[in-house]
């Protein structure tokens, strides 16, 4: 699925930051407060995104999304890392992402 199909346009940013390792756009949709938790673990955004998505050049291959476009579900590749069913899960408050939960895909 290309960026420019993702229905939501805050996910839709965060997808192209992610693929452009564009850290500016990537940290602009987020609340100054997100929470964050990835595997069910608590985790601080910048921390999260400076240690397992930049350095390691992350990147999300979208193939499908649900719940208004607030979920994404595809493989995760970065140098370290290849997750093929992994789900970015949104919640956006006044075009903001207020809570990220990033795990493996389950049917939702």
């Amino acid at each position: 699925m290309r960026a420019a199909d993702l229905s939501h346009p805050t996910v839709r940013g965060v997808v192209n930051a992610l693929r452009h390792g564009d850290r500016d756009a990537f940290y602009a949709a987020f609340a100054d407060d997100v929470r964050l938790t990835s595997e069910g673990r608590d985790r601080d955004l910048y921390c999260w995104a400076e240690s397992e998505i930049f350095p390691e050049h992350g990147r999300i291959a979208v193939r499908a999304e649900r719940h208004d476009g607030r979920v994404v579900i595809g493989s995760y590749h970065s140098d370290r890392r290849n997750l093929p069913n992994t789900a970015w899960r949104f919640d956006i408050v006044d075009g903001l992402i207020r809570y990220l939960d990033v795990g493996e895909a389950r049917e939702s």
